[in-house]
């Protein structure tokens, strides 16, 4: 620790720390966190890749694998989309903190799954196998695979949302993953619990994903719009089998944790020679190594 004697300090270097001290003040974060309001997923295998899988009880993301434990033999890529309205989180946090002084700090999604033991195949042959490996999630900037006023208490998306009209020539929908953004990589590893719909006293496997810091998510978040998150595979091997807004008790959730104030603000470089450089002809002790803003 760095001790100063601020006895011998001129004004401006005492103004100067006491800014330091209040950029460097930290504030309790607030957690707020919603259901889905619609989730679906894509599924290509060609005797299902035109059906809509909304209100089906759980998504698949998957690599392009198959389940022929189930008599499904055809490879088959599956991609979840969950869609959250954040109006009400916006609201709560403009009751809390003032309308325009709050921050977003974090963002987690929580995820359910019914199907979790690795290599053990779900009751329903339109899931892969559960299988280790990496997915990603990613933001997406379009919303009009789902329809707020008619998704109803089953999430329902568009009924014309599938593999073909996403993926397929001159799809209705070929233009979903236009400016897609990747929020990260995450690795699912299974769990001890298979058991259909009971997760109405969290018996099945609940996990938290980090979003990261991505400045659109952020900013969608604190305009009060739609967060479209996209769940893809990043290898050739995982199969993640994630509850439905459909199945009792296993919601998929996004948290939202926020302070007060806007968003912290570095330290211009001009300050920080500035005390450096005052504090080293004062001869303070330890001012050749300052904190600095990564330490």
């Amino acid at each position: 620790m760095i001790e100063i004697p601020t006895k011998r300090l001129p004004m401006s270097i005492a103004v100067a720390l006491a800014l330091f001290g209040q950029i460097e003040t930290t504030f309790a974060d607030t957690t707020l966190s919603v259901d889905s309001v619609a989730d679906t997923y894509l599924n290509s295998d060609p005797q299902l890749s035109n059906r809509d899988w909304s209100n089906f009880g759980a998504m698949g993301i998957s690599a392009n694998l198959a389940n022929p434990a189930k008599g499904m033999n055809t490879p088959r890529t599956m991609d979840a989309l969950i869609a959250y309205d954040m109006a009400a989180i916006k609201t709560r946090f403009d009751v809390e903190f003032g309308a325009g002084n709050w921050h977003v700090t974090d963002v987690k999604v929580k995820w359910y799954s019914n199907y979790d033991i690795l290599g053990v195949a779900p009751q329903n042959p339109q899931l892969n196998v559960p299988a280790a490996g990496s997915f990603n999630i990613s933001l997406l900037t379009h919303n009009d695979w789902f329809n707020l006023a008619t998704a109803g208490d089953k999430g329902f998306a568009n009924t014309d949302l599938n593999w073909d009209s996403v993926f397929g020539s001159g799809g209705a929908y070929s233009n979903l993953l236009d400016g897609v953004q990747t929020l990260g990589t995450y690795h699912y590893t299974g769990g001890n619990f298979n058991g259909g719909n009971n997760c109405l006293n969290e018996v099945c496997a609940p996990r938290f994903w980090d979003l990261g810091d991505n400045a659109n998510l952020f900013g969608i978040i604190g305009h009060g719009g739609f967060v479209s998150l996209f769940g893809s595979a990043a290898d050739s091997n995982v199969t993640y089998i994630v509850s439905q807004r459909s199945a009792n008790g296993a919601h998929p959730q996004l948290f939202v944790s926020a302070a007060a104030g806007v968003a912290s603000v570095p330290l211009p470089a001009g300050i920080w020679l500035f005390i450096s450089g005052c504090l080293a002809l004062l001869g303070v002790s330890g001012c050749r190594h300052l904190p600095t803003r990564s330490e």
